[in-house]
């Protein structure tokens, strides 16, 4: 029941909006978002809402996974305006498709001064009728700055890309490590798939063993095997969740999506094999497991994601009580599994959104394997011999209770990410069942994803495809195909990988050097953009440049690394892939010298007006100890150390030293989000100590911010300073 008259991303719904002269109002989300399902039940399926919607705009619905150009440029518009970024993500455009008021969900009526739903759209209704002039100028000042941020930042001195140059990004990508409970950063915690993989080829790569290497290979053993015995995997089932919401790993946010057990398949699997790690092989095992069980169709295709709630509920199909656990296993497995899955400890899980709710237990591992073989006075074999009986009988019984909603979309590059999953695991663990699920799902995707001409569709369900595939598409695809003839050493799949190659040269090439997100074909897009984030899917210019290695084009991949030397140098921890990209261009061909690149005036000016609002000064205070002083002009803010994923929080290391602590003071005061909780901001002047191990001799401080005001955030700014 749903009385809005929604239209597809189209030329249908563009034409009405320009003969009728009504905005459109634009909700992009996904199938297993829960405020989305939230904002639908609350103002989509309501009349009266509805009928304000239909009568004032033309509206769109998008599922950002089919329609990924669409997401991303339109979430840029997002963070810039609301300096957050999230999904529902609500977007008015002129009809046109320049966008003009943006913001995530937005509750039907106003609350704590927040204006609601149906109050935003009257107000946006009697602008675009009364003030539309205003209304046209801002959506043509924002998409001029949609339109800078579309290509990639220039660098205005030289730059060399070398071994030395590399090491420092990793050190920048890891300073945020979590020594306790692994991982990296606080609540809400993400697995971090690129930045793992980064890790993991690193140690691997590295020919000598040095401390780094050995820091870098603990940071990652020890982040794996807390994330295995977090609640964040499903200790049943044998998947991981989306998300951790707090910084222990405990309590994830219920979504399974195809793309993160493809990434932490292969991290697993190469863990594996390279440390020895036996339980990182079953952990491997049981993702592969899970996903030919429960989320790969007919004909070996791979679906999308399986829903975070049921009937309302988040988790509800994973969560148990004590008294359900004693009503399925024995009294000699009870009392092990409680205490082996953390039910001694007292329920950890209480529905934010549903208080009346008992509590309930996510499963999770508290003790490692050794600590329960004592506790119980028994060989860990024979703990294990009582623990997977008792997971088969109670994974048994949650088959038999309502299930979350399965997304049977099937998306060309999380096929391919979990198609080069499953054919690494098969190869590494010498699991030919996995080798042959990959080869199936491949079958399908070329028979079923191919379009005329060797192109590819993104997405289809149920055999039926129609949009174009984007770059991200074409470099996972290859990038399946070479591991498949990694895995079986069939000249078919790479004679296939080095066709796909050609095509996406053909397809995405600019002048910038880096490729464009979208076909060149493209129609329906305000701005063709060139990205190097990742998302946390590995970015589309990162794969490709590794494909690109592989495949014998490396002159490509070096424009590709290139084009991005500057956004490496000052934000390369949202760019992991490339980080890698560049790690393994460097092996194979050594350094590349990138000359400097001119900066739009544009961006001229968001450097200017940074280097105005935030400057910094550093100062030795003792042998091994030194600070750094912050300074922040009236009327901006930097976000504080402790800013969640999507935001830019504020980082000092030291350079080439990438074992140096760093102590941050606690935020100046919470800055409200729309759409999400406050968060920390720094202010005036903040002072963040550092100690060192090695005597401090010549060191410089890098401190990395982005200044906000109260209505705009600038370019994130890289200062160096010398102690």
């Amino acid at each position: 029941h749903n009385p809005v008259d929604w239209y597809p991303w189209g030329a249908e719904a563009f034409e009405r909006a320009r003969t009728q002269g009504r905005p459109i109002f634009l909700s992009v989300g996904y199938s297993t978002c829960y405020w989305c399902h939230v904002m639908e039940r609350e103002s989509f399926e309501n009349e009266a809402v509805a009928a304000d919607m239909n009568r004032w705009f033309v509206n769109i619905k998008v599922d950002r996974e089919q329609r990924p150009d669409v997401d991303q440029l339109y979430m840029t518009a997002v963070q810039l305006m609301t300096r957050s970024g999230g999904w529902p993500m609500s977007v008015f455009l002129t009809p046109d498709l320049k966008p003009f008021y943006c913001g995530t969900y937005f509750p039907r009526a106003d609350v704590a001064g927040r204006p609601g739903f149906t109050t935003l759209l009257r107000s946006i209704a009697d602008a675009w009728s009364a003030r539309r002039e205003e209304v046209q100028q801002a959506a043509e000042s924002l998409t001029g700055a949609l339109r800078q941020y579309a290509l990639p930042a220039g660098n205005e001195a030289e730059l060399a890309i070398d071994a030395a140059f590399i090491d420092n990004l990793i050190g920048r990508c890891i300073a945020d490590y979590d020594e306790k409970h692994g991982g990296f950063g606080t609540a809400p915690k993400f697995p971090r798939e690129t930045l793992l993989e980064l890790m993991s080829a690193y140690t691997e790569q590295t020919p000598v063993e040095t401390q780094s290497k050995a820091d870098i290979r603990r940071m990652l053993a020890h982040t794996l095997e807390m994330m295995a015995r977090g609640g964040i995997r499903d200790q049943l089932g044998g998947a991981f969740h989306r998300y951790s919401t707090d910084q222990r790993w405990l309590v994830p946010h219920f979504e399974i999506m195809l793309y993160d057990n493809a990434m932490l398949l292969g991290i697993y699997a190469r863990a594996a094999q390279a440390m020895g790690r036996k339980d990182f092989a079953e952990v491997a095992r049981g993702i592969a497991d899970f996903v030919i069980s429960d989320m790969t169709g007919p004909q070996g295709q791979f679906y999308t994601a399986l829903d975070a709630e049921v009937d309302g509920h988040e988790g509800a199909s994973y969560l148990w009580a004590p008294a359900q656990i004693a009503e399925v296993l024995t009294q000699d497995e009870a009392p092990i599994f409680n205490v082996a899955y953390g039910l001694d400890l007292g329920a950890n899980f209480e529905d934010p959104h549903h208080a009346a709710r008992p509590e309930t237990n996510v499963l999770y591992m508290p003790r490692s394997t050794d600590e329960l073989a004592k506790k119980f006075g028994a060989e860990p074999a024979a703990i294990e011999a009582v623990l997977l009986p008792a997971r088969t009988k109670l994974l048994a019984v949650r088959r038999n209770r309502k299930g979350p909603l399965l997304d049977t979309k099937v998306l060309t590059q999380w096929n391919a990410l979990m198609i080069r999953g499953m054919a690494m695991a098969g190869r590494l663990l010498d699991e030919p069942r996995y080798t042959s699920a990959a080869l199936r799902a491949m079958e399908f995707l070329l028979d079923h994803h191919r379009a005329p001409g060797g192109g590819l569709y993104r997405a289809s369900r149920d055999g039926q495809s129609n949009v174009a595939g984007f770059l991200d598409d074409y470099a996972a695809t290859a990038q399946a195909l070479l591991e498949l003839h990694s895995s079986t050493g069939e000249q078919r799949w790479l004679t296939e990988a080095q066709e796909m190659a050609e095509q996406m040269l053909r397809r995405f090439s600019s002048s910038a050097g880096a490729l464009y997100f979208t076909d060149a074909g493209a129609e329906e897009v305000l701005v063709r953009q060139i990205v190097a984030n990742d998302s946390p899917l590995p970015s589309g210019n990162a794969a490709a440049a590794q494909a690109l290695l592989a495949t014998g084009h490396a002159t490509q991949a070096e424009a590709i690394i290139a084009a991005f030397a500057g956004s490496l140098e000052t934000h390369a921890e949202a760019s992991s892939a490339l980080v890698q990209a560049a790690m393994e261009y460097v092996a194979l061909y050594g350094p590349i010298t990138v000359p400097p690149r001119d900066v739009s005036a544009e961006l001229q000016g968001l450097a200017q007006r940074g280097a105005q609002a935030v400057t910094a000064r550093a100062e030795r205070t003792g042998d091994h100890h030194a600070r750094v002083i912050v300074e922040i002009a009236a009327g901006f803010h930097i976000y504080a150390s402790e800013a969640p994923a999507g935001l830019y929080p504020t980082r000092v290391s030291l350079e080439g030293d990438t074992r140096a602590k760093v102590t941050y003071p606690k935020a100046t005061r919470q800055l409200p989000l729309e759409g999400s909780a406050p968060v920390g901001v720094y202010e005036g002047q903040v002072t963040i100590e550092i100690h060192t191990e090695q005597p401090l001799t010549g060191v410089k401080a890098i401190v990395q911010v982005q200044p906000c005001s109260e209505t705009a955030c600038l370019t994130q700014m890289r200062i160096v300073v010398q102690l």
